[in-house]
């Protein structure tokens, strides 16, 4: 049985709903009553109401900001939305939030009683489909798009095809080799004043007529890259000539821009992207594309462009191993000196090899280093002037000038890396010699008690597995030799020294059976306790 609020600022609205409906035949075990927004508001907070029946135009909090403030907590509460003809646009909002039905008035029972029973229908699939298999099944389903578009957006952004062999679960079916056409799509005009929410509608709505248009011939893959633009990647079908498709292409982003004005009233501009093989080419096909955006159509609005660069057989200078994936700055961030040095060394080497001591080039990669460095030395919690000094340069940053050559370059970029590694080198060394300090220190003070690795590590709060490398990597010897060295000099010391008895040196020193105790100190010394105090009471005479 269901809970339902009936909110209207008009109370014979309210009392003549509440009285009126078969209730109990619906499904319905409990009606509540508001005659305001807020006052409908306090009511959610305070109990589960699975469908609330409200009038969108009522004074204070009207029914539109109901839905927004119940949705703060409460997620799974249905909404019916009661509208006149005048306020249809309000209504679509409604929509947009997540309502699940609108009525006109004056509305019927039957019309209201239809719409309930289709809401409740659905909150019972809904409870069936949690229980079931069919729930993974959906979550998947939901988030493919997602999924698929976040591969698309590095490939053609980072030239990186991640998830390479989850592609058939995705429902990717582009294959090595393929060839494949990209298109962007760039939304303008009035979409630029649009809030995210509903700018992502749009988008929804720009590739679903996509799909419609280019459907029957192309296989789509769709993605918002970072510039907001819309990239879809097009293959060929099977049962479709590839070369059909492609001369259809304009035909159809001319009917995507006519569709888009007509039903979404706003501008588009499209770039056609010359065909490329998948995966290796897609990177350069998408930056053409984008590039053609930029220089050919600009501010302009509602283009319709072909790639065709009249500077395309030109080589233009692209640091592309300075941009690939990870970053200098990642690199700088992540402490991985070593991996930093190779990068630049391969920044240096496609610089000497394809384009001979570029400036420009050499400025961009400048000032991507300079810019790493002031990322660590703020992600480090200091300036970069302090972090310089700290390890030990007295200069501050050269200026560009002076490092106009790839030997230049390279010699101070390497230098800074080295200098940097061997700090964090020191700076983990301290942090590790003061943990291997807490850790002898506790075991001295607790040698007679149960000293585990699980209850060393809970001490200096890491893990048993990462204390025992660091113990080994700085100390040269295992926490359970080291253990076992003191335990063994401590009942050395007990026996020279004092006159206890072995079952309470054995208890000093931490073991809880004598026997065991007298076997692990004859192993270690040849003979048993007693023999090594007698031995040695007898040297000392």
């Amino acid at each position: 049985m269901y809970q339902l609020l009936i909110v209207d600022d008009e109370p014979s609205v309210v009392d003549t709903i509440a009285h009126t409906l078969p209730w109990q035949e619906l499904g319905v075990a409990e009606v509540m009553c508001a005659y305001s927004g807020r006052e409908a508001l306090e009511l959610i907070k305070k109990h589960v109401v699975d469908i609330v029946i409200t009038d969108i135009r009522m004074p204070g909090m009207d029914g539109i900001q109901l839905m927004e403030q119940s949705a703060k907590f409460t997620r799974s509460t249905q909404f019916i939305l009661l509208t006149g003809y005048a306020e249809f646009d309000y209504a679509k909002r409604a929509l947009q939030l997540g309502a699940a039905d609108y009525l006109l008035k004056p509305v019927s029972d039957s019309q209201l009683i239809e719409s309930i029973r289709r809401i409740i229908q659905q909150l019972e699939a809904d409870v069936a489909e949690a229980a079931s298999f069919q729930l993974a099944v959906e979550i998947l389903r939901e988030h493919q798009p997602a999924l698929k578009s976040e591969v698309l957006s590095k490939l053609v952004e980072e030239g990186r095809l991640e998830a390479e062999d989850h592609l058939a679960l995705l429902g990717i079916s582009f294959l090595p080799e393929d060839s494949i056409s990209l298109v962007l799509i760039r939304l303008e005009g009035r979409f630029s004043r649009y809030n995210q929410r509903d700018r992502m509608l749009m988008e929804f709505s720009v590739f679903n007529m996509a799909e419609e248009l280019m459907g029957p011939y192309f296989e789509l893959w769709t993605c918002r890259d970072r510039h907001e633009y819309l990239v879809l990647a097009l293959k060929g079908k099977e049962d479709t000539e590839w070369e059909e498709g492609l001369q259809l292409l304009p035909r159809m982003c001319s009917q995507l821009q006519h569709h888009v004005m007509r039903y979404l009233k706003g501008d588009i501009s499209v770039v056609i992207g010359n065909p490329v093989n998948y995966p290796d080419a897609v990177q350069a096909g998408y930056q053409s594309a984008v590039k053609t955006m930029r220089r050919r159509i600009g501010k302009d609005v509602g283009l319709l462009m072909t790639v065709n660069d009249p500077d395309s057989g030109q080589r233009v200078a692209a640091l592309k191993t300075l941009h690939e994936a990870p970053t200098l700055s990642h690199l700088f961030e992540a402490g991985m000196w070593e991996e930093a040095v190779r990068k630049i060394e391969n920044i240096a080497a496609e610089l000497e090899e394809n384009w001979d001591d570029s400036p420009e080039l050499l400025a961009e990669w400048y000032h991507t280093l300079v810019s790493a460095c002031y990322r660590y030395a703020h992600a480090n919690g200091e300036t970069l002037s302090r972090l310089l000094e700290r390890i030990g340069v007295t200069e501050s940053i050269p200026e560009l000038g002076t490092l106009l050559s790839v030997d230049r370059m390279m010699e101070w970029a390497v230098g800074l890396c080295r200098k940097l590694s061997i700090e964090n080198s020191e700076e983990l060394h301290s942090s590790r010699a003061m943990v291997i300090e807490q850790v002898k220190a506790y075991i001295h003070e607790h040698l007679s008690e149960d000293v585990s690795l699980h209850i060393l590590a809970d001490q200096v709060n890491l893990h048993p597995v990462y204390l025992s490398k660091v113990f080994k990597l700085e100390t040269g010897e295992g926490i359970k030799e080291y253990l076992h060295r003191v335990r063994m000099e401590k009942a050395v010391h007990l026996l020279k020294r004092s006159d206890s008895k072995i079952y309470e040196v054995t208890t000093a020193v931490g073991y809880l059976n004598t026997p065991y105790f007298i076997k692990v100190f004859k192993k270690e010394f040849g003979m048993t306790p007693q023999e090594y105090r007698d031995h040695h009471s007898i040297r000392q005479q």
